[in-house]
């Protein structure tokens, strides 16, 4: 009797299960002697845990009960690694990053989304995105976008809070607001486009903000689909992958396809008007010359045949669609955190608060690094809140040796000073614990406290980090880190000094949570995503 193709993919699977399970469970690895917690599920491992929204504890243990590396079980009970030594994340993120990339997942994610670009790519095709893309965050840059970021915030100030304080202190929705404002912030200074009028008693005049807050969740709605991504996205262009969405009836990828096509239009319109504007020559005379898309075009009129610097109309849609999707959400997550933090410390307030107003109403880059209690304050927020948290992910993509700074003591009770990692082995880049590190910031690691920043240094520097910003994690790390952080921390600056000029913060009357909502914490009350803040209006005059 033959054997139909079912029968074979059935028995196919068969033996993979089985070998599966007899190597998980009776070939030991290098991984099974790093401690960790308890497994609750074969199925599932400690992967709820882990993205528990309420998970604050789950990862507080993580950090203080067991080492530097930990192991965690991930699907099947497979062993993954959480890991905040500082050695091993400089081997990781440094010295051995091409062993450890980006987890294909959020790479394709990235990639279905927007198209290639500095998000959805590895090795070679990074590296040439990082090298484009880097003139356009460089100092000298930002320094002319502080103008533009002054005029947002003042424009948010006036039209989204001052109307509603005006008679009395009221009580606000900030996360609504800090929203809006850094959307306009990364519109105008990123692609030179104002999403939103900021018109009291208006809402958003845009889609796209809406868009850009329902987008990765909807996404994230379609994990089964994850493994097949790498090779659906070998199919065709992205035009003909939409295409074939069309035909498939399922909701959530219907919700997902919907807001990738209008927000790729979106991209699409900015990209073209930027391009006729260049042949027109009206860019260079434009004060649109100063945002990062138009310098983007601006070097493809540079660019050399053949020298890598080139960037596709597909290119340059995608790197619109990454810069306003990643900026967005990362400020508003720093600005939501800011605030709250205000409104809990009125004493730290009102310090903060007396120091800008000893400066000058406008700043530019050199005033506002001369405030050393704010300059301490935004420290001390990203390294105790780091807004993208509370992990970042890897995959082992040849064997490797990860070296610890600090032993480890194993099951077995010998200490590690190295663990072999194999080939496919999941890692997890723990920010805040690398962050939370008292090796590094002293017993007191885990209180809010900006006065142990003094000129930007602090802690007790036992340890050395590889993060690029403050000794920390926050903004990453090596060929991954965070191109825009002092883009981020000005706008923050800017925010900050406009606010803390014209109002004072105390809390609402709800109790405010915080949620790990995928890489991202928000602040939420009652299931809702939100931050009520009471405001009151002041005079200076």
């Amino acid at each position: 009797m033959v054997s139909s193709p079912p029968q074979y993919a059935a028995a196919a699977l068969g033996a993979y299960a089985i070998w599966y399970l007899v190597r998980r469970f009776f070939v030991s690895t290098p991984l099974d002697n790093v401690p960790g917690p308890p497994s609750p599920s074969f199925l599932t491992g400690n992967l709820l845990e882990l993205h528990d929204p309420d998970g604050w504890e789950f990862h507080h243990q993580l950090e203080t009960n067991y080492g530097q590396v930990v192991k965690l079980r991930g699907l099947l009970s497979a062993p993954h690694l959480y890991v905040f030594d500082p050695v091993a994340l400089h081997s990781m993120l440094v010295q051995d990053y091409d062993y450890y990339e980006e987890h294909l997942t959020y790479l394709k994610v990235y990639g279905l989304l927007w198209g290639p670009g500095i998000l959805s790519s590895v090795g070679q095709d990074h590296h040439r995105y990082r090298k484009i893309l880097s003139p356009a965050f460089a100092p000298s840059r930002i320094r002319e976008m502080i103008p533009m970021f002054y005029e947002v915030a003042e424009k948010a100030r006036d039209g989204l809070v001052s109307p509603f304080v005006k008679d009395g202190p009221n009580e606000l929705d900030f996360n609504n607001i800090l929203n809006r404002t850094s959307l306009e912030l990364i519109g105008r200074t990123g692609i030179g486009y104002s999403f939103d009028a900021m018109i009291p008693g208006r809402p958003a005049d845009d889609r796209y903000a809406v868009v850009l807050k329902e987008l990765v969740p909807t996404v994230f709605k379609l994990g089964g689909l994850f493994p097949l991504l790498p090779f659906a996205l070998k199919i065709g262009t992205p035009a003909f992958r939409r295409w074939v969405l069309d035909c498939i009836p399922w909701k959530p990828l219907r919700e997902a396809r919907d807001l990738v096509n209008y927000m790729d239009n979106i991209a699409m319109e900015l990209v073209s008007s930027k391009k006729a504007a260049v042949a027109r020559g009206q860019l260079e005379m434009s004060e649109e010359s100063r945002d990062i898309m138009g310098v983007l075009l601006k070097g493809n009129l540079l660019a050399k045949p053949g020298d890598g610097t080139f960037l596709t109309d597909a290119e340059l849609v995608a790197q619109t669609g990454m810069i306003i999707s990643a900026a967005t959400d990362t400020t508003s997550s720093a600005l939501d955190r800011i605030f709250h933090l205000l409104a809990l410390h009125p004493d730290i307030q009102e310090k903060l608060r007396a120091e800008v107003i000893e400066a000058p109403a406008q700043m530019d880059y050199e005033a506002l690094g001369n405030l050393p209690y704010l300059d301490a304050f935004i420290h001390e927020v990203m390294r105790l809140y780091p807004p993208v948290t509370p992990v970042m992910f890897r995959e082992c993509v040849k064997d490797a040796l990860l070296p610890l700074g600090t032993p480890i003591t194993g099951v077995d009770g010998r200490q590690i000073t190295a663990i072999p990692v194999p080939k496919g082995t999941i890692l997890y880049i723990a920010i805040p614990a690398a962050n939370h590190n008292p090796q590094i910031w002293g017993a007191d690691a885990l209180e809010f406290r900006p006065e142990r920043w003094e000129n930007g240094r602090a802690g007790a520097r036992a340890e050395k980090m590889c993060g690029i910003y403050g000794n920390m994690m926050t903004f990453f790390a090596g060929e991954r880190s965070c191109l825009g952080f002092q883009f981020s921390l000005l706008e923050i600056k800017v925010v900050m000094a406009v606010f803390l000029r014209a109002f004072t913060f105390s809390p609402g009357k709800a109790e405010v949570k915080w949620k790990l909502s995928g890489i991202i914490a928000v602040p939420n009350v009652e299931g809702e995503v939100k931050l009520p803040i009471s405001v009151a209006s002041i005079n200076h005059a």
